[in-house]
């Protein structure tokens, strides 16, 4: 019996373990480095059992699996991977028939264990039979010529042209010409238009020299319909060694050969997949890197958006960039330098995907549009990108990129751009804030909010008496404790846990005139809106009915957004004033500054906790461990964070009188 014939697919540095073990099985071993290898040998070579390595260049074995399948479904097919079962695709118990984990020295002995019996070597233990007198004749000979599954075929070069003389039935099947139509042409009748010029000149050079040769034709049946044809053509002499007659095999490996194509194709787009994924990398981490670094040290958002716009400029690939906010009707552009754009334009003259974006705050591309102010056209790009610049609910405006190629800023790409535009927003939003609590110009507003639903009126309702805000702590597990001045009343303080905004409530002080109350809520609404759009909230009155915001924010901040935003969450607002005022001495500003950089999250918090709460009183109302069950820390570590504020509270105080 012959050796069991094994192909090893494997690129690894396990590759010889595996074929010499197999060898010395008594298997007959062939190897092949790659899916597109193996498919290419198995259309050529009789094989008793495949395997493959799990992990192949731009490949894995699963997809060699289904293309194996394709050419031979019965061929067994062991998978070798150092992947656990759970590691590997849910498929993979339908589409392997043997699998050996590559976890060790014993390896090579599972494997050999797992060989199915047509690839064990077993010779010897049949003797062989004695075939003498057992030889087919003629007939028979011509019989099994007949029923053949590969076309055969005969030519006489004697003849004129070297015609046919003689085809079986399955040439006839594979052709689609009876017999009687092809016998005395020449069998190039098969070729046509797609037959490569050089396949044919090989196989008139065979037979020119009487030479056996084999070959992948591209043929055309009678339909017109092409197949693949694997043909070997071999001469034939007689006796005295003469030629006689030229012998042809055909197979149709056509299921072979678009198999192969496909898996050639497949790892070829795999491929430039991961080319186009490393230029991607490479182009937005240094992006990132670029507008990382303008965040940190910007403390302006018109330095920011020039500053990115010139980031986006100078990556490869990219043509120009540019930020724009929609004001009123105008859409105010900043733009990189080399690009010559207007510092604004009218929303109603953009792109018509540009002003998509602005009114749905979703992404856009922009491809082909010729039409409208900022089209890609504008810079000689091929496309744009347009993302908004949302922090929340606040939209910034536009970020705005150009390419200088169609296939740039695809799926792949918009994902992470986005995310860049969000970082981008999320460093304006910092610049404004730090602004708006710094700047010595303010503009404050008096909004008067008629909402019984508004959580201060709530508090108002359930007290029976006006309430006012002085202070908010926020605690570890992120819920907030409003510190309320109240006007005496008899309404016991736990009633507010009755709210569904409040889970604990307390008194902290009382006299026969005024209580301050602290109550722990799960919001901090309104002031977080306000804050996402650079605004903040400095005073809050409430009665049952509603409430009196007094809130600070940049002079040149548009108001209207502001109460559009208070709007869209309580029945009535309106301005009730509007002043332009110096907000604090500027050296308190900057001693303010300079205390919020030394003072730890916790320390501030435990500051604010013992000051809201009257600790610094005589005679004292709380004690440390009371006010440490507010913060839900240890009596120890409030006392702790308190002490190291006050040393540095004190430091910088004695530091700024000496200077």
């Amino acid at each position: 019996m012959p050796a069991p014939r094994v192909l090893v697919v494997s690129a690894s540095d396990t590759t010889n373990r595996l074929t010499d073990a197999l060898a010395a099985a008594g298997c007959a071993v062939q190897t092949a480095d790659t899916a597109t290898a193996a498919l290419g040998m198995l259309g050529t070579t009789a094989i008793d059992c495949l395997v493959s390595e799990y992990t192949l260049p731009g490949d894995d074995g699963l997809a060699l699996r289904s293309a194996v399948r394709q050419l031979d479904p019965d061929l067994p097919f062991i998978l070798v991977t150092h992947l656990d079962k759970d590691e590997l695709p849910l498929s993979f118990e339908a589409d392997i028939d043997r699998y050996v984990h590559n976890n060790g020295a014993d390896t090579t002995e599972r494997l050999l264990a797992v060989l199915p019996s047509t690839a064990v070597d077993d010779r010897g233990s049949t003797p062989q039979p004695d075939v003498t007198n057992h030889e087919p004749d003629a007939t028979e000979l011509q019989r099994a010529i007949e029923a053949a599954p590969i076309g055969v075929s005969l030519t006489d070069p004697s003849l004129s042209d070297n015609p046919l003389v003689y085809v079986n039935d399955t040439w006839g099947e594979f052709t689609g010409y009876d017999a009687e139509e092809m016998l005395g042409r020449n069998p190039r009748l098969l070729q046509g238009l797609g037959t490569d010029p050089e396949t044919k000149a090989q196989l008139a050079s065979a037979i020119d020299n009487e030479e056996p040769t084999t070959v992948e034709v591209r043929n055309y049946r009678k339909d017109g319909t092409p197949f693949w044809n694997e043909l070997t053509i071999a001469p034939i002499h007689d006796e005295n060694g003469e030629l006689t007659h030229y012998v042809g095999f055909q197979i149709d490996v056509t299921d072979r050969r678009e198999a192969t194509e496909i898996a050639a194709d497949r790892a070829d787009k795999l491929s430039q997949h991961r080319r186009m994924l490393r230029r991607l990398l490479d182009r937005v981490d240094g992006l990132l890197r670029e507008v990382s670094a303008v965040l940190l040290d910007a403390t302006d958002r018109e330095v920011i958006e020039h500053r990115v716009c010139e980031a986006v400029a100078a990556e490869p690939g990219y043509t120009a960039g540019w930020i724009g906010c929609v004001d009123d009707e105008d859409f105010r552009i900043t733009a990189s330098s080399d690009c010559s754009l207007p510092s604004s334009v009218s929303v109603s003259e953009l792109a018509a995907p540009i002003q998509t974006a602005t009114e749905t705050n979703e992404p856009r591309r922009c491809s082909g549009c010729a039409d409208g102010e900022l089209a890609p056209e504008t810079v000689a790009a091929e496309c744009l990108l347009v993302i908004p610049l949302c922090y929340r609910d606040r939209r910034f405006g536009l970020l705005g990129v150009y390419a200088d190629d169609a296939a740039l800023l695809d799926d792949r790409e918009q994902p992470i751009l986005t995310s860049l535009a969000k970082m981008i927003a999320n460093g304006i939003h910092a610049v404004e804030t730090t602004r708006v609590l710094t700047t010595d110009q303010v503009t404050e507003l008096q909004i008067d909010i008629r909402d019984r639903t508004f959580p201060l009126s709530q508090i108002a309702e359930t007290l029976g008496t006006p309430v006012e805000r002085v202070g908010t702590t926020r605690a570890s597990d992120g819920r907030c404790e409003w510190y309320l001045a109240v006007e005496s009343c008899d309404a016991p303080t736990t009633e507010l846990e009755s709210l569904s905004f409040v889970s604990d409530a307390r008194t902290v002080s009382a006299t026969d005139t005024e209580r301050t109350v602290a109550a722990t809520v799960e919001t901090t609404v309104p002031a977080e809106l306000l804050a996402d759009h650079g605004a903040v909230i400095t005073g809050i009155t409430a009665t049952t009915d509603g409430a009196v915001l007094t809130v600070e924010t940049p002079p040149e901040r548009n108001v209207r957004s502001l109460l559009e935003v208070l709007a869209n969450a309580y029945e009535e607002v309106d301005l009730r004033a509007r002043t332009q005022r110096d907000r604090r001495d500027r050296r308190l500003n900057e001693f303010t500054a300079e205390i919020d950089e030394q003072l730890t999250d916790r320390q501030q918090e435990a500051l604010e906790a013992a000051v809201l709460n009257g600790y610094f009183e005589w005679p004292r109302p709380v004690d440390g461990a009371e006010i440490a069950d507010t913060m839900d820390i240890t009596r120890q570590t409030f006392h702790q964070h308190l002490r190291a504020a006050q040393r540095k509270l004190v430091s910088a105080y004695v530091d700024a009188d000496d200077r």
